[in-house]
């Protein structure tokens, strides 16, 4: 674990994302996420069903892509053209959003209604999931539970990677966001708890600490998981940060 400096970390600290203006728009976006954006309005297009149809193994993700299937087979382990590809991540994992890739379509609730009923999407979406994991030197160890621990190999370069690699950080509130739209909101908070475990615990990951508290945690679906997550990072920087508990 030398790799990974340790940082002292303060809840009032926002030193990858910005000011505390940031952090208020920040707050603003997880609740509307955690609402179901109220007041957006989608107009019901068959020609915007992007989504649908490459989850469907229909269409290739744009720029550069590939088909789903063809990603999650041959683009597993190759973690350098994960790393520097910034197309397919918009296309894996849909909010209702627009991304960074303008020739990604957001996420429409029609998509959502129809999405969530496939089987096939759901399996797609676990393996996507584990894509990721697998890149972030992570492992899904249980698919009914969503527990999260480090690969048993190899870990150690790809928390670094994650350490160096802010950009990521984005990424991985998009995934978050995304498993609480279709169908895995459950994967949300244990993904969260090894963030805090590997963070906070453990020191390996200190450089996700203000992503995890601003913008992972607080996206979270499940309210009562989404609360333990908060206090538990509590019991971590309450020393730090005296009395701001992060809240």
């Amino acid at each position: 674990q030398g790799l990974f400096p340790k940082i002292e970390f303060s809840p009032r600290s926002s030193s990858l994302h910005g000011s505390m203006g940031a952090q208020i728009g920040a707050d603003e976006d997880a609740k509307r996420y955690r609402d179901g954006y109220p007041g957006q309005r989608e107009k019901e297009d068959p020609k915007e069903r992007a989504n649908q149809k490459f989850y469907a193994n229909e269409i290739k993700c744009e720029p550069d892509g590939d088909y789903i299937e063809e990603i999650l087979t041959k683009w597993h382990g190759d973690y350098d053209l994960l790393e520097q590809h910034h197309g397919y991540v918009q296309w894996l994992f849909p909010i209702r959003e627009q991304g960074m890739n303008p020739v990604s379509q957001p996420l429409t609730a029609y998509e959502v209604d129809e999405m969530i009923k496939d089987p096939a999407v759901l399996d797609r979406l676990r393996r996507s999931y584990r894509l990721m994991l697998d890149f972030y030197g992570m492992d899904l160890v249980n698919e009914d539970t969503g527990e999260v621990r480090p690969k048993k190999k190899g870990w150690q370069a790809r928390y670094h990677n994650l350490s160096v690699s802010g950009h990521n950080f984005l990424r991985i509130t998009r995934i978050i966001k995304c498993l609480g739209e279709l169908g895995l909101a459950h994967y949300q908070a244990p993904w969260c708890e090894h963030f805090v475990r590997e963070t906070f615990q453990g020191g390996s990951l200190a450089q996700c600490a203000d992503s995890l508290v601003h913008y992972w945690i607080p996206v979270v679906k499940d309210d009562a998981a989404r609360e333990k997550l908060v206090a538990e990072v509590a019991k971590h920087t309450s020393a730090d940060g005296g009395e701001d508990k992060g809240g």
